[in-house]
């Protein structure tokens, strides 16, 4: 894994909570990203799983990415939040994520109208059909052993996010009563089955510089 995107899986799996054990109503969302405005140094997940309480709470997340001729995958849990926002009868879904560990920071948000309605048992909940929005990641790499003589140092980009509603995967999930847990392991079977492989999480300052420098 290259040095400066090993700081931005440290940087967004720096935030860390127990499962989710939300009941009865989930949405599923997949969101895809594409580079979006000015950066350096800067490489980007490339598609994300979000599964929340479909009235609003914390979200778990999958995110995919390339690690040289790999396909990985991160699952992150109670990572952010889904929630609803009104200005008078005006409401909107928002989805709003934030990492930051000293100098890493990658921060996400999508919002997006109410279009669709899902039914669970006797309860419906109009959540929003399309979402988009933008990630910002950036960080000076000053705690990490490199400097400029050795290759590029630091990294700040932006990427556009825009992501849908997984109608059938939401119906399916709610249909069997699941949880968010029990909904994103169900997505990290989808991912494993297209060919992704978990990530092995840097989870110290050492390991982040171990996995840089061994795959630099």
């Amino acid at each position: 894994m290259k040095r400066l995107f090993a700081s931005l899986v440290l940087a967004t799996t720096a935030y860390f909570g127990a499962a989710t054990e939300s009941h009865a109503q989930v949405v599923i969302y997949n969101f895809e990203f594409a580079k979006d405005g000015p950066s350096i140094n800067y490489g980007f997940y490339d598609e994300a799983w979000v599964v929340a309480d479909a009235t609003g709470g914390a979200a778990s997340w999958i995110l995919t990415f390339r690690d040289g001729a790999q396909r990985r995958y991160i699952s992150i849990t109670d990572f952010g939040s889904f929630f609803f926002a009104n200005k008078g009868k005006q409401v909107k879904g928002v989805i709003s994520a934030a990492a930051a560990n000293g100098t890493p920071q990658t921060t996400f948000l999508a919002i997006g109208d109410l279009a669709q309605t899902i039914r669970v048992g006797n309860i419906t909940v109009k959540v929003p059909k399309k979402m988009s929005g933008q990630a910002l990641s950036a960080d000076d790499e000053t705690e990490l052993p490199f400097d400029s003589g050795e290759g590029n140092v630091g990294f700040a980009g932006i990427t556009s996010m825009k992501g849908s509603l997984q109608y059938a995967m939401t119906n399916d999930a709610n249909d069997d009563n699941q949880t968010v847990a029990e909904a994103i392991a169900d997505v990290v079977t989808l991912v494993k089955r297209r060919g992704f492989s978990e990530f092995e999480l840097a989870t110290t300052l050492d390991e982040v510089t171990e996995t840089a420098t061994t795959n630099n």
